[in-house]
C-alpha cells in the first residue's frame, strides 16, 4: 500500500509538466488530496525540494534491489556501472514527462549548488554499488567524469525515441568505456554542452 507521501509525489509528477516543478504545484496536489499545508510541511518541511530528494532516495533502494537481485559479482567494473546507470534509467522512466521541468528547477541560480551535490551523491550511490572503495585522487576524478556522462544521459535518454530506449542504453555503453579507457575530460564535456544545446533548443520550441 502506498504511503501518503508516496500517492502526493505520483500527483506531483503528474501535474509538473502542465503547471511546473514548484511548490504552488505542491501545495495544489496537496489540496486535491486533503492535505493540510501543516501536515504538508510535515511530510516534505523543504517542499519541493524534498519531493526530488524522495524521488531519488526511492529510486535508489529499487535500483539497489534490481541490482542485487542477480549475480553481479562476475561483471567487470564498466558492466556493472552500466548495469547500475540501465536501472536508475528504467525505474525513472515515470518521471519522463516531468523531468524538463525538473531541470528548469535545478539549474536556477539558487539551486545550482544543490544540483551538483545531488549530481556527486547519485555518481558516488553507482560507484560504491560497483563496490568501487577508492579513497584517493581516483575517488574525485571517478565521480565527476561518471556525474558528466550521467548528465549527459539524462539529456541524451529525454530525447530517445527508440524501442526500449536501446539508443540511450548504447549511449551509456560507449559513455562508461569511455570513462574506464581514460576519453578526455574536455571531451566529455563538449557532448554534454552539445546536448544540452540540442535539448533546450527543441523544449523551448515546443512551448511556442
Amino acid at each position: 500500500m502506498k504511503s501518503k507521501q508516496e500517492k502526493l509525489v505520483n500527483l506531483f509528477v503528474q501535474d509538473v509538466p502542465k503547471f511546473g516543478w514548484s511548490r504552488d504545484t505542491l501545495l495544489q496536489c496537496a489540496k486535491k488530496q486533503r492535505i493540510s499545508t501543516s501536515v504538508l510541511s510535515k511530510l516534505f518541511p523543504s517542499f519541493e525540494y524534498d519531493v526530488l530528494k524522495f524521488i531519488i532516495a526511492q529510486n535508489n533502494t529499487k535500483v539497489e534491489k534490481n541490482y542485487n537481485s542477480f549475480n553481479n559479482s562476475r561483471l567487470k567494473t564498466r558492466d556493472k556501472i552500466k548495469t547500475i546507470m540501465e536501472l536508475k534509467f528504467e525505474n525513472n522512466n515515470y518521471l519522463k514527462k516531468a523531468l524538463p521541468e525538473m531541470l528548469k528547477f535545478l539549474l536556477r541560480p539558487g539551486n545550482i549548488f544543490m544540483s551538483i551535490k545531488m549530481l556527486h551523491e547519485n555518481s558516488d550511490f553507482i560507484w560504491k554499488l560497483s563496490g568501487d572503495k577508492s579513497n584517493d585522487f581516483s575517488y574525485y576524478s571517478k565521480r565527476g567524469l561518471l556525474s558528466t556522462i550521467y548528465l549527459a544521459t539524462l539529456i541524451y535518454w529525454l530525447n530517445d525515441k527508440s524501442e526500449k530506449d536501446i539508443a540511450t542504453k548504447n549511449f551509456i555503453s560507449k559513455s562508461v568505456d569511455g570513462i574506464v579507457d581514460g576519453v578526455s575530460k574536455f571531451k566529455q564535456l563538449n557532448v554534454l554542452r552539445s546536448l544540452a544545446q540540442n535539448f533546450f533548443s527543441r523544449f523551448n520550441e515546443s512551448k511556442i
